[in-house]
């Protein structure tokens, strides 16, 4: 069994049984990549794809277990690559985020400031996701940490922590009848066609449990997990929009105005995620406190000691979170 043929089991599995895409993905020819899968399935004496002619149809059941721990030696191939590159040129490297274009756009900027001027010599992978994305992208490898503004729940392989509170705000245009009360009330806001975020989103569920909670049955005009679409339309007077607070932070150049709802709405909590297998360098500490100060070099290594969902929980249930 060679190391590069479960690479190929894993670009196989990624790219939908393409055998062409796989091996484009790896820089390699396609009848390589079928040779290699074959010898190694004359090796293990098990079929992990089942065939139709030369197409892959779908992966057997021991190919689906193969398949988990081919991932798990992958991780521990990249585990084993961080510890000896941490050694031989510490400082170097390429920090891979996943995370929504809002935290992208409006939270991270200050954060890689502070983290560029400290390691000159690491470059970012910024990777502007969908919340539903983030947390495969770690499952797979393909990024360091997963900044998200929804509930991720528990997974076994992650390790997943608070990093912050957010709040909702509304916007509408300076010459709606809404910009004149400092604070609208839920009857208020629901007389107009709203534009906020999609059914699932945790932003939408404190919108929906509010209105519920006060029996109101809003219109809802348009839903996007896009805030910068929802300002857009409602500049353009199709109804008021409820989205992050940290969205509305650019508004001051558009003929919008922002209304703290606070008194309305619970705020969010938004997590950072990672995988156990990840080996923590010195500069991902810094990102960590930088980004969420909370998450100080000492508490990360109390909870990589400690990385049982319900330690951790117990771990953070009296830090103040910083609220955006």
């Amino acid at each position: 069994m060679k190391l590069q043929q479960l690479k190929y089991l894993k670009a196989i599995s990624d790219n939908n049984l393409n055998v062409s895409a796989a091996s484009e993905a790896l820089f390699t020819t396609q009848p390589g990549v079928s040779k290699q899968v074959l010898l190694l399935e004359k090796e293990l004496g098990v079929r992990i794809f089942e065939r139709h002619g030369k197409h892959l149809q779908r992966i057997t059941d021991v190919g689906e277990k193969i398949l988990e721990e081919v991932e798990k030696m992958l991780r521990l191939e990249q585990k084993i690559k961080a510890l000896a590159k941490e050694h031989v040129d510490p400082g170097t490297g390429t920090f891979n985020i996943f995370t929504t274009h809002t935290i992208a756009r409006y939270l991270l900027p200050s954060s890689v400031a502070v983290f560029t001027k400290r390691h000159p010599k690491i470059n970012f992978n910024l990777q502007s996701t969908l919340p539903s994305q983030a947390k495969g992208g770690i499952s797979r490898g393909y990024s360091d940490f997963s900044i998200v503004a929804h509930d991720v729940g528990q997974d076994s392989d992650l390790i997943v922590l608070p990093a912050y509170l957010w709040t909702l705000g509304l916007v509408v245009s300076k010459d709606h009848p809404l910009a004149q009360i400092e604070k609208p009330t839920l009857e208020q806001i629901a007389a107009y066609p709203i534009l906020t975020y999609e059914q699932g989103a945790s932003g939408r569920e404190r919108v929906d449990e509010a209105f519920e909670k006060a029996e109101l049955n809003p219109k809802y005009f348009m839903t996007t997990m896009d805030a910068d679409v929802i300002k857009r339309y409602v500049e353009l007077d199709f109804g008021i929009g409820i989205i992050a607070s940290l969205a509305a932070r650019d508004i001051e150049h558009m003929n919008l105005k922002y209304i703290d709802i606070n008194h309305l709405l619970d705020p969010c909590k938004a997590w950072i995620c990672f995988s156990k297998d990840v080996i923590l360098q010195n500069y991902m500490y810094d990102f960590l406190g930088s980004f969420s100060p909370h998450l100080t070099k000492t508490l990360m290594e109390e909870v990589l000691m400690n990385s049982n969902s319900g330690r951790i929980e117990a771990m953070f249930k009296d830090i103040k979170l910083p609220i955006y």
